[in-house]
């Protein structure tokens, strides 16, 4: 809610501020925050925040990880780890299977399903359906319960879950991968 309340405010501001002062030209404000925009995004949310490069592949499963503006964007995930760097994942319960398989514990994020903004997984609406994600976990993720429910609407199985259930089918994943590597 802070954070919210913080972002509003601000952007309130940047607009005010690009104004101009009384004399007509246009304030320093305004200069400056021009080419900024889509790092301004980020930053309200944690400004540790990074956009996948195109050639990005999944920390986990060296998959690539696609871009916010491809089909697939809207289900890659991002983590900060405990020395502050970034990692990405084509999906959310590679993220979890990171966790599991290095024994860590990340700060983790993913997008929201509708705006492709970053978002605290643990703040997400989280939507079970049958949906085609990068590794067929079949979890969305929304800021606004209203725009989940909206999203199920489309799919006849769709539920809203825990990020456990994420965690349930990420493991057995898991577990069928080492299971055919032992084969």
């Amino acid at each position: 809610m802070k954070i919210q309340v913080g972002a509003t405010m601000l952007i309130a501001g940047v607009l005010l501020a690009g104004c101009g002062n009384e004399e007509g030209q246009p304030s320093e404000t305004k200069k400056v925050e021009q080419t900024t925009k889509t790092a301004d995004v980020l930053n309200l949310i944690d400004g540790r925040l990074k956009e996948p490069s195109k050639e990005e592949r999944c920390a986990f499963c060296n998959m690539k990880v696609y871009q916010k503006d491809t089909e697939f964007g809207a289900f890659a995930a991002q983590a900060i780890d405990a020395s502050g760097h970034n990692l990405f994942f084509d999906d959310a319960g590679c993220m979890l299977n990171y966790e599991r398989e290095h024994g860590v514990t990340l700060e983790k994020f993913v997008r929201d399903y509708d705006s492709k903004e970053w978002m605290k997984l643990d703040d997400a609406k989280i939507v079970k359906a049958s949906v085609k994600t990068p590794m067929n976990y079949g979890f969305a993720y929304f800021k606004k319960e209203a725009n989940a429910h909206k999203f199920m609407d489309q799919y006849d199985d769709a539920k809203l879950v825990a990020v456990s259930a994420i965690d349930e089918v990420a493991s057995e994943k898991m577990k069928m991968k080492m299971k055919q590597h032992h084969e």
